[in-house]
């Protein structure tokens, strides 16, 4: 029994156009369709090889993968993109899997898209919620013939009531394909070429800072822990704008409301003012240390941070150092 696969891959197809030893060594392997942003590229080496070829005008190949990008889009906005895959040479049986979304990717989460096969829906969610169910890979169509096309679409929208924040954010969906010869390989024996492929590892149950998202810390709450005398707390927004103030003694605990999404208003610098001296600062971008466990403190007058939440509505880790 044959089972002849070949995977999308610009490093093949690049090996095969580039010499007679190289074409020999992967014939039986098959060539694969190189991607570019405008362009569609296919090469047959001879009888026995599998060819795809692929027609997309956005898609760009990406570490051997098919990618479309979302970048530059606003609220409101939504299109389909149409991926269209033909086998050119032998019969063969086409598979997927998405590449799983990294853990923190706001736009992917706010993203609708709706994934089809030839006009029926393969996976419907956010793109996030779609790039992880897709991961372990799922077969396109049974035994196709050549030149049968086959129609991946990706149909996306940008919800009008996301945050404005994420306007500016990008992400991409991202597949890998693989094809596998129909001959002398029936329904019965066919292997799943991702049957080794692991799930996605579970989404985070907070994030951290700091990081490089852009996110800012919209609200925290704090605990005063002393000493042993009422005060006065103020949280001062530099330049010398008091965000909040408030009598307390220790072990009072209280929340502070930093930013209100979609609006962010006001710079990320704090002082911590108690009875009108500064006993220490914090930085609400993310860019710096952020979460439970944080102290303030001067020596003798101390705050800490018990949780806080970011501006996509994510819990911040504890910081550790």
């Amino acid at each position: 029994m044959s089972q002849d696969r070949v995977r999308l891959s610009r490093r093949r197809v690049l090996a095969a156009v580039g010499g007679i030893g190289t074409a020999g060594a992967i014939a039986g392997a098959g060539t694969a369709a190189f991607f570019s942003d405008r362009g569609r590229f296919t090469n047959a080496l001879a009888a026995g090889t599998i060819t795809i070829g692929v027609d997309c005008d956005a898609c760009s190949i990406i570490d051997d993968r098919l990618s479309f990008s979302f970048d530059g889009i606003d609220r409101g906005e939504g299109d389909t993109v149409t991926i269209s895959l033909a086998i050119e040479t032998n019969p063969a049986r086409l598979w997927l899997r998405t590449v799983c979304p990294p853990a923190s990717d706001p736009l992917g989460d706010a993203l609708e898209v709706d994934v089809r096969i030839d006009g029926a829906t393969l996976a419907a969610d956010s793109l996030t919620a779609v790039s992880r169910s897709l991961a372990t890979g799922t077969q396109l169509e049974g035994c196709t013939e050549p030149g049968t096309s086959i129609d991946l679409e990706l149909a996306w929208e940008l919800p009008a009531d996301v945050p404005d924040a994420l306007a500016g954010e990008t992400t991409a969906f991202t597949v890998e394909l693989v094809a596998e010869q129909c001959r002398h390989v029936d329904e019965e024996s066919v292997v799943d070429p991702f049957a080794g492929v692991a799930p996605c590892d579970e989404p985070p149950t907070c994030l951290s800072c700091p990081r490089q998202d852009g996110d800012r810390i919209a609200q925290a709450t704090f605990e005063y822990d002393g000493p042993d005398s009422e005060v006065i707390l103020e949280l001062v927004r530099s330049p010398a704008t008091n965000d909040f103030e408030r009598t307390v003694e220790p072990g009072n605990t209280f929340t502070a409301i930093f930013h209100d999404p979609p609006g962010i208003k006001g710079g990320p610098d704090f002082d911590v003012v108690v009875d009108g001296t500064t006993i220490g600062d914090f930085h609400i971008s993310c860019s710096q240390p952020f979460g439970p466990g944080l102290v303030i403190a001067d020596g003798t007058y101390s705050l800490t941070v018990l949780e806080a939440i970011d501006t996509e509505g994510n819990a911040l880790c504890e910081v550790t150092t």
